[in-house]
């Protein structure tokens, strides 16, 4: 097929015209890799380094992404310094990023035990989960 070659034929060997296609332009690889490309588009927490970010246990529970309730969140983080972002997720956890490691230091000491919204937080770095 394709110019005689492939499925066996000679010229590429077994399977080659399997593994290209010329319908796979450019338009249809960006169809499959969505509308930013590899990597790109990507939020929240995931965009900063590991060390410049807390875990965050004991949050209030909730069921889908509340944006001001991570605002009170990033605000009473803040406390500690540079606070860039904050997030509530499932399961009463969460995470913040800082600026500085001494700030991540800094939110660990000065926050864990806080209360925030009627509970009491547990603040550890990041890739440390707290005690439950």
């Amino acid at each position: 097929m394709w110019g005689g070659k492939g499925y066996g034929g000679k010229g590429y060997g077994k399977g080659y015209d399997m593994m290209w296609n010329p319908m796979m332009n450019p338009m249809m690889m960006q169809m499959m890799m969505g509308p930013y490309g590899k990597g790109v588009g990507k939020t929240g927490l995931i965009t900063f380094p590991n060390e410049k970010k807390v875990f965050i246990g004991g949050l209030p529970l909730t069921t889908a992404p509340d944006i001001e309730l991570n605002k009170r969140l990033k605000e009473h983080m803040n406390k500690a310094g540079g606070c860039l972002f904050a997030e509530v997720g499932r399961s009463a956890k969460g995470g913040a990023a800082f600026k500085t490691r001494e700030e991540v230091q800094k939110a660990c000491e000065l926050l864990n035990g806080s209360e925030f919204e009627g509970c009491v937080l547990q603040v550890e770095t990041w890739g440390k989960k707290p005690q439950a």
